[in-house]
């Protein structure tokens, strides 16, 4: 009997542990999912400062990662980007926002994720003059040693604008 008695309460105390395990497991893929279900917006909203500096933090600057964007229409990596978005976005326009609607999508498997999101965008140039345009943005993301990252992002306008 204490034979028994000795296999029931180990048999108990791995079926213990392996719950606790994948409570531990659980909790950690929950906290990375609303970490980037944070992220991403943030990415987005970092634009409207049209401060490079409050941006780029967000990218990763590998040399060979592509970024589709509305004008022109790819970036070969993070510091064409950098470059090409001063011209493209900042220069003749003097604010933006950002409108996300409520479809933000999150993936992640294992260290990869994806996220994509509608949004409205009210831009005001140089001129005074306001415009308002609706859009779509797709986001690749890696997790690296200090957190979440960009690595690939396309964003774009229906056809025949919006």
């Amino acid at each position: 009997m204490p034979k028994l008695l000795a296999i029931g309460l180990a048999t108990g105390l791995s079926i213990m542990l392996a719950v606790t395990a994948i409570s531990r497991s659980a909790a950690v893929a929950d906290s990375e999912q609303a970490a980037l279900q944070g992220l991403v917006p943030k990415v987005i909203t970092s634009w409207e400062s049209f401060d490079i500096s409050k941006i780029e933090r967000y990218y990763a600057p590998d040399p060979d990662f592509a970024y589709f964007d509305l004008a022109p229409m790819k970036y070969n990596n993070w510091a064409e980007y950098r470059t090409g978005v001063q011209k493209a976005l900042f220069e003749p326009n003097q604010s933006i926002k950002f409108k996300l609607n409520d479809d933000l999508g999150v993936h992640r498997r294992g260290s990869l994720a994806w996220a994509t999101v509608t949004f409205g965008a009210d831009i005001v140039n140089k001129q005074g003059a306001s415009s308002h345009l609706n859009g779509r943005w797709t986001m690749v993301l890696e997790k690296r040693p200090h957190g979440w990252i960009v690595v690939h992002e396309h964003v774009s306008v229906p056809l025949g604008g919006s």
